[in-house]
């Protein structure tokens, strides 16, 4: 969400008396100022809960191990977690929307290291399954997707500049989880490790104190220019309980955007695909790694989230001024693409690094240029709502994914057809993506033919 939708939907709707004072007044976003503050919190977030993510593969085999479970089945917390990550998305939309987003990030890091807590202690998997994945993978959302959302709300022409950044936060996390990890693992088993990470997950809670709403501002500059000290909010009537749920519902099922958009449909299809294997690498690496009997598998993981971090802040620069997301998105897919189909057969730690490289470049674009090419296709307005029906169909592949990938290498004997099934998911989605990508530059020649034409007529 932005100040317009801010506006219009929270101020116009609850006080038509407000809206039409103040409607011929134009805002522009602070594009810094305590924007940086957001950003810190956003970054800072990232840092830890991706950190805590991308490193969940390395205590998975234990997990499975302790509950004596097949592949499939310890795969399927991951998959709940992080598909419940992004099936929240509507729902950290629509709660920030009626709550504000420092609410909703300070309640689901409470809930979301309550978690990570109780998973230590359960007596069966299937209860973390529930716990960690469902619960979770929730609370994971609400609390990760709603910095986005607040983001866009205080950064408009450093947007692209923000979210690299912020994005940055999810490698430099995944570079210092990894070793993490890896050590309280061995050192003191899944379980503590599982305390520890909780305890690190809270952190988000006071973090999220820190994300002041933007009408903080807008107020502060309508008294300014107009000298206003008016107490809007007191002339903003309290809504029931009803209305709330009446209009968080109609945020989570609002699809409209699907039907009147053929290149957010295209890209919505992508991202299924993307997300469909994404996480699958991370669970793969570790368990390809003891295989191989190599010992230091970490360092794998730990240069993917290396590189990552001046990736995610170079693309998000170019995003803002050089080359378009949707062009970098394309080809950061089809990188990934090549890279997973490639990964079963690098049999040494050095040839493994090599491939960190190129897939900590491919993932980098592919997570962090969502923002910019999202404004880009359905525009600023619509960004809340298009996040959130992306974040659902990512959750939905995310589900099924990592459960296919297990069943394919329990039932083939071999964990070459996890990479294959990653290969060709990622092939597929980057296809869609450069069909987008070529009616995007269709759409640009067409706009530069019709204004040289109006400019002639003039």
């Amino acid at each position: 969400m932005i100040f317009e939708k801010e506006m219009k939907e929270t101020l116009d709707e609850k006080s038509e008396s407000v809206c039409e004072m103040k409607e011929k007044k134009e805002f522009t976003k602070p594009d810094g100022g305590y924007g940086w503050v957001i950003l810190f919190v956003a970054f800072t977030i990232s840092f830890i809960l991706d950190g805590c993510m991308y490193s969940f593969g390395i205590i998975l085999d234990e997990i499975k191990n302790h509950y004596g479970v097949a592949q499939e089945i310890a795969n399927l917390i991951t998959s709940f977690n992080t598909g419940f990550l992004f099936l929240s998305g509507t729902l950290s939309a629509a709660f920030a929307k009626q709550f504000g987003c420092r609410i909703v990030v300070m309640v689901s890091a409470f809930i979301f290291s309550g978690m990570y807590f109780l998973s230590a202690l359960v007596s069966s998997i299937y209860y973390l399954h529930f716990l960690f994945g469902i619960i979770g993978g929730i609370a994971f959302g609400c609390t990760y997707l709603t910095c986005f959302i607040i983001l866009v709300e205080y950064f408009d022409k450093k947007l692209g500049l923000a979210n690299g950044l912020t994005m940055a936060g999810s490698g430099l996390g995944a570079t210092a989880f990894a070793p993490l990890t890896h050590f309280l693992n061995k050192y003191f088993g899944w379980k503590y490790t599982m305390m520890i990470l909780a305890g690190l997950v809270f952190l988000c809670f006071f973090l999220g104190a820190l994300l002041r709403p933007i009408e903080y501002y807008y107020k502060k500059i309508r008294q300014e220019d107009d000298n206003d000290e008016e107490n809007f909010d007191s002339v903003i009537p309290k809504q029931t309980t009803s209305e709330i749920i009446i209009e968080i519902f109609k945020e989570m099922t609002n699809f409209r955007l699907l039907r009147e958009n053929s290149l957010f449909l295209l890209m919505t299809m992508s991202n299924f695909f993307i997300f469909f294997v994404y996480f699958i690498v991370f669970i793969y690496i570790p368990v390809r790694a003891k295989e191989l009997k190599i010992e230091n598998y970490a360092i794998i993981l730990s240069i993917i989230g290396f590189v990552n971090i001046p990736c995610r802040i170079i693309f998000g620069i170019l995003s803002d001024k050089v080359i378009k997301a949707i062009y970098m998105n394309t080809f950061s897919v089809f990188l990934a693409s090549v890279s997973t189909f490639s990964f079963y057969y690098l049999t040494t730690i050095y040839s493994q690094a090599v491939f960190a490289v190129f897939f900590a470049i491919s993932a980098a674009g592919m997570n962090c240029l969502s923002t910019p090419y999202l404004v880009d296709i359905v525009g600023s307005k619509s960004f809340a709502n298009a996040n959130g029906i992306l974040n659902i169909f990512r959750g939905i592949s995310c589900i099924a994914g990592p459960f296919i990938a297990g069943f394919l290498t329990d039932k083939l004997g071999s964990n070459l057809y996890a990479f294959v099934f990653c290969g060709s998911s990622l092939a597929i989605a980057a296809i869609l993506s450069a069909i987008v990508a070529l009616k995007t530059i269709k759409n640009e020649k067409v706009v530069k033919a019709n204004k040289s034409e109006f400019i002639v007529k003039v």
